[in-house]
């Protein structure tokens, strides 16, 4: 046991039972920052704001196509400021609650330049502003429990953005990194660059190019990797099953060096499972956490596996383009539906939210079901994965999952990345 840790911390090709030759990357440790004291937020309002104009579904029965998109990037400015965690004040109890039982999507629209923090129900009713206009926030995303939503935000200091928590149905806001100089390092992504523990108990999250672990309890956080400066990490997503501790992330070096690792939190050993010269855009866990599936030079998707020495071609794409995401629903099935983005045709001037309809065989290339016009530029699976939200022109559409049926705009307010929990 010695030997094989000299050889995985040393970088060496390792032969591991069940997975083949893997050639690991070179990793080094350092050591955990100071653990900060958790400090309520008092300057951000913490006061819900329910939106003044009535939020009611609009029935269409199919989305209008636009020439133009709106502008759905991070429109305030991502290179905001964290390095090393800072305690804080002490902080009060957090006083007991009773967690709301509905389903609620959480997203963005811009106000006054910077991103402000809303919910509403799915139907698009009960629309309420969580964070303050002026106020920046980015990336809420849902725990796997549907209790917390966790987002980045620098509703505490305009100049420091860090990461936030709020209890659902309350303005109990909790920060929970301290830091100086954290950025948004990927601005482009439709994914969170943080990722929640499937128990709601932690989140992993990137930080200077590194996989940082923070303990929800205590705000205690250790790195999990620690890459070459040459390299640098531009998606995490923890392992949704309980029984399964990997965080996988993406590495990648310049423009000729890709890579899928996975990490285990709690012993800290890392395992290589995939190496490209080409661009690796986006990746997701299946529901049973067995295989995690990635788009690969935006043309194809494979799976990997730690289970399999080599990755299996899940679809050849041909001429058609791939987005920057993928999803998995979350309901678990022997068939869980794979969700893109994709251009059907060249004279598209827009991604379409597609399903993986067949896979690929020894005699088939696989192929995808479309589901939408062009001009979607997001998509989510609901909870219990029967509906898709999508984004389209700014506005938030909801269909059924499978078939594209029954398509509805729920709000039409310049909506941006939102995210459904579960109840």
């Amino acid at each position: 046991m010695l030997l094989l840790l000299l050889l995985i911390s040393s970088g060496c090709d390792v032969n591991i039972p069940g997975c083949g030759k893997r050639t690991l990357p070179f990793f080094k440790r350092i050591a955990p920052p100071p653990t900060p004291v958790p400090q309520p937020v008092q300057s951000a309002p913490v006061n819900p704001v329910a939106t003044p104009e009535p939020a009611v579904p609009i029935p269409v029965t199919q989305p209008v196509t636009k020439t133009k998109d709106k502008k759905t990037s991070l429109e305030a400015s991502t290179e905001m400021s964290i390095s090393k965690p800072k305690a804080g004040p002490t902080f009060s109890p957090t006083p007991t609650f009773t967690p709301i039982e509905a389903e609620k999507i959480a997203y963005t629209t811009i106000e006054k330049d910077k991103p402000t923090l809303w919910t509403m129900n799915p139907d698009g009713t009960g629309r309420t502003r969580l964070t303050a206009v002026g106020t920046g926030s980015w990336f809420p995303l849902w725990s796997p429990n549907g209790k917390i939503l966790a987002f980045l935000s620098d509703m505490n200091d305009e100049k420091k953005m860090n990461l936030y928590m709020v209890k659902k149905g309350t303005n109990d806001f909790t920060q929970i990194t301290f830091y100086p100089d954290m950025t948004i390092e990927n601005s482009n992504n439709l994914k969170s660059p943080f990722t929640w523990s499937p128990r709601s108990d932690e989140i992993a999250y990137t930080y200077h190019n590194q996989v940082w672990k923070v303990d929800l309890t205590t705000l205690s956080q250790v790195t999990l990797t620690t890459l070459d400066p040459a390299y640098s990490v531009s998606a995490v997503e923890w392992a949704p099953h309980r029984d399964t501790k990997f965080v996988a992330y993406l590495a990648k070096k310049g423009v000729d060096f890709f890579g899928l690792v996975l990490v285990n939190p709690r012993l800290m050993d890392q395992l290589k499972l995939v190496d490209s010269s080409t661009l690796i855009s986006d990746m997701t866990w299946s529901p049973d956490a067995r295989n995690i599936a990635y788009v690969l030079n935006k043309t194809s998707i494979y799976l990997a596996s730690a289970e399999r020495s080599l990755p299996k071609l899940v679809l050849l794409g041909g001429n058609a383009e791939l987005g920057p995401l993928l999803s998995y629903s979350p309901a678990e099935s022997t068939v869980s539906p794979l969700l893109t983005l994709a251009k059907k045709l060249s004279t598209d001037n827009g991604f379409r939210v597609a399903v993986l309809d067949k896979a690929a065989s020894d005699k088939d290339t696989g192929s995808l079901k479309f589901l939408t016009e062009p001009g979607a530029v997001d998509a989510i699976w609901s909870p219990d994965g029967g509906k898709i939200a999508y984004v389209m022109n700014g506005e938030l559409w909801v269909m059924d999952g499978l078939t594209g049926a029954n398509k509805t705009r729920i709000a039409a307010t310049g909506i941006i990345t939102p995210n459904w929990s579960k109840k």
